[in-house]
């Protein structure tokens, strides 16, 4: 695979990362919903450039060395899910390590905000998985679709807030993203642990997502 397909995202990240701590926040949780958002769209874009790192013959050379098709697939799904990974705990502990938070944050509350880091990057990552150039030939139809639906994953709740919650149908497939950033969001708010599917939706829905992923994957090649 080609290294530089991955400088631009971590490149990306990590200017986005030291922006949004230029200066002092004084509660963590909002802040870290910010981090959260950018996870979520680095991941997809690491994993895009994964997808796209192989190609027609070589991608089925690489498929009979791995043993098969699916052993294939899973593997590089964990090589984009570890960089995913690698991304959420940099934007855990950097605020912490730069002594970002002027009020301070509790083990409660980086662990929560952690596990909402590794769910939107889970996220992102098969949002692109699903939505690349193996299942829509058009690149830049693939990529459009695939910013559209993140974009509208993470404006879902005021999007209904506007036009009203009777169109909460339409917004089904997206991914559950918009839960996890109201509740950092408004932390204060929620009672301890919050709602449990606020938690469970995502690996649900992300478990979901990658069987359909596997078999269209698994028939076109």
């Amino acid at each position: 695979m080609r290294s530089y397909r991955y400088f631009p995202p971590l490149l990306v990240f990590l200017l986005g990362l030291m922006m949004l701590y230029v200066y002092p926040a004084k509660q963590a949780m909002p802040t870290y919903a910010a981090s959260a958002v950018l996870v979520y769209f680095i991941s997809a874009w690491i994993a895009a450039g994964f997808m796209g790192a192989i190609h027609g013959a070589q991608e089925h050379i690489a498929a009979v060395h791995a043993g098969s098709v699916r052993m294939y697939l899973v593997g590089k799904t964990l090589a984009i899910f570890a960089c995913g990974s690698l991304v959420c705990f940099t934007a855990m502990i950097y605020p912490v390590a730069a002594d970002r938070f002027t009020n301070g944050v509790s083990v409660g509350e980086w662990l929560t905000a952690l596990l909402a880091h590794l769910e939107l990057s889970l996220l992102g990552g098969l949002a692109a998985l699903i939505l690349n150039r193996t299942v829509i030939r058009n690149g830049s139809m693939a990529i459009f679709c695939l910013l559209t639906v993140q974009i509208l994953s993470i404006v879902r709740n005021g999007v209904l807030n506007e036009i009203g919650s009777g169109f909460a149908p339409l917004f089904i497939l997206l991914p559950p993203v918009a839960p996890v950033i109201d509740w950092l969001m408004n932390a204060d708010t929620h009672a301890s642990g919050g709602s449990v599917m606020v938690w469970i939706g995502p690996p649900v829905y992300g478990a979901v997502l990658y069987v359909i992923y596997l078999r269209i994957v698994e028939r076109q090649m």
